[in-house]
């Protein structure tokens, strides 16, 4: 292990499970980890060609919650000046780039695209998650939910537990998650449990009336889940549907969680769900033409072989070379 390398970054501490997953292959790889604001130290810029910054998310900082009128533009100068600023000391600069637009922001803006015309410009590599012929990048594998060791444990202790939930929609519930598209096409007498919170309130009254009016057989938590109980309910469930719109993701937590789990997973058709049904047996595309017809037809992958494919290509060795090529390379 070389003591001297050092990797910077953002965010340090996130409720998303990635970042913890990643902060652990970065320390197995041997690198110290710091706090992205503990790089603009004065004594770094000496030492720039030993510091390494991976940022997440940071394209989303002037969209924050809160931000509004003169302090928003305040805080944006500050930011495009430590984005500007960052290359006198880091000599490898990576920015992970999770998303095509704001998380935030309903569509692109000038605003956005200046950002990551700038983002672009400060890092040394563009990395995603997934290939996507929109952006030009390197790819790293998006870790499983838990380590293999978790992850076989975890199976050993739920694998003959029968499999009580035939459909599952699970997640921040957000318009271009495309919900409403689902539950416009679904078939009235089968069971779709849904688990996650909307917190816009015209989009929340907009499925409410779809179920309403077309009296589905839905049951929807609409709270934030806790973890342990997500995890139970993914488990339990045979099927999970991911109806996102082409073009809104370039990866998704919610397929990673589902597979580390042993749940097949339904999409919606797009480029991420054909590329996934390319690797995987269990990832099909639903018909939304016929989606009664196909439901009952559906094939099943027992939950033993989704996660035995999901660790061969996606367990803790996959994921921590794909960063050493990109970190190291």
């Amino acid at each position: 292990m070389v003591a001297s390398k050092r990797l910077f970054l953002y965010p340090i501490e996130h409720s998303n499970g990635f970042i913890e997953r990643t902060k652990g292959v970065f320390t197995e790889l041997g690198y110290q980890l710091s706090p992205l604001k503990a790089l603009f130290r004065p004594a770094n810029v000496a030492s720039r060609k030993h510091n390494s910054v991976v940022l997440n998310w940071y394209e989303d900082q002037p969209y924050r919650r809160g931000l509004h009128g003169i302090k928003r533009w305040i805080f944006i100068v500050g930011f495009i000046a430590s984005l500007l600023s960052m290359r006198l000391f880091s000599a490898n600069i990576i920015w992970l780039r999770h998303n095509f637009k704001p998380h935030n922001a309903a569509t692109k803006t000038l605003l956005f695209n200046i950002i990551a015309g700038l983002m672009r410009l400060v890092a040394h590599r563009v990395v995603t998650l997934e290939m996507t012929p929109e952006i030009k990048s390197s790819v790293v594998k998006h870790p499983l939910y838990k380590p293999d060791a978790e992850l076989a444990a975890f199976f050993n202790d739920t694998v003959n537990r029968p499999r009580t939930i035939d459909f599952l929609y699970f997640g921040s519930i957000k318009p271009y998650k495309r919900l409403d598209g689902l539950l416009k096409i679904w078939p009235a007498g089968v069971h779709l449990r849904i688990m996650g919170y909307c917190s816009d309130k015209a989009h929340t009254h907009e499925l409410h009336q779809i179920i309403n009016q077309r009296q589905l057989n839905v049951v929807w938590e609409n709270a934030f889940i806790e973890q342990d109980a997500l995890e139970r309910a993914v488990a339990d469930t045979r099927f999970v549907i991911i109806p996102h719109e082409d073009g809104a993701m370039i990866s998704s937590g919610t397929f990673y969680m589902a597979l580390s789990l042993g749940a097949n997973v339904l999409c919606f058709d797009s480029a991420f769900a054909r590329t996934k049904m390319a690797e995987f047996s269990f990832v099909q595309i639903l018909d939304q033409t016929d989606l009664a017809g196909q439901l009952p037809a559906l094939a099943y992958t027992s939950a033993g072989m989704v996660v035995e494919q999901a660790v061969g290509r996606y367990g803790d060795r996959a994921i921590k070379e794909s960063w050493r090529v990109v970190l190291e390379g």
